[in-house]
């Protein structure tokens, strides 16, 4: 499952629970950065697609680094993404630029580790628990079709949660203070 809104999905759930907490746009450039080690290896028709960044090791590095990258890439991601919303004045579409520390390690970590195991139950060519075993035991103890199905129901359920609360709190927002 290369980088996809399946992997997403459980990252909008996280997100529409712990809104504060938890950095959507971390979760996102974790699931790229991840994947980009299978492009590479696409790329060169070069398999397994999946190698030393998808293990846990390899996961625990590149989560520990987008925990301290992360805050300052999504406030700027979310900086330019404001500068193109004031384009279009009829709709609020800006979002808080604020990413705390926590927001970015909880997002790091969880879609570090979640891609892993998301992986490990999809392809057999992954061995997450190397350099220590070359097994994968969790593949094939789930259909695929049923792991994206459920992966999309995630974000469908994430999405309407989290935008159905935001459009709340901004209609509260705008209301007029009365006496």
């Amino acid at each position: 499952m290369p980088f996809t809104p399946i992997h997403m999905g459980p990252g909008m759930a996280v997100k529409a629970a712990l809104p504060k907490h938890f950095s959507i746009v971390v979760f996102g450039l974790t699931q790229i950065a991840l994947d980009l080690e299978v492009l590479w290896y696409l790329a060169r028709w070069n398999p397994p697609l999946h190698r030393f960044w998808h293990t846990y090791l390899g996961a625990t590095i590149v989560a520990a680094g987008f925990a301290l990258a992360g805050k300052p890439a999504s406030q700027l991601i979310k900086s330019i993404w404001n500068q193109i919303a004031k384009r279009y004045p009829d709709v609020d579409l800006s979002v808080s630029v604020h990413t705390s520390w926590l927001a970015s390690a909880s997002a790091a970590v969880v879609g570090a580790y979640s891609h892993i195991l998301l992986d490990s139950l999809f392809h057999p060519d992954i061995e997450p628990l190397q350099p220590w075993s070359e097994t994968n035991p969790l593949f094939g103890i789930i259909n695929p079709m049923m792991l994206q199905i459920g992966c999309v129901i995630l974000g469908i359920i994430g999405l309407v949660w989290f935008f159905g609360r935001e459009q709340i709190r901004r209609k509260a927002n705008r209301l007029p203070v009365t006496d």
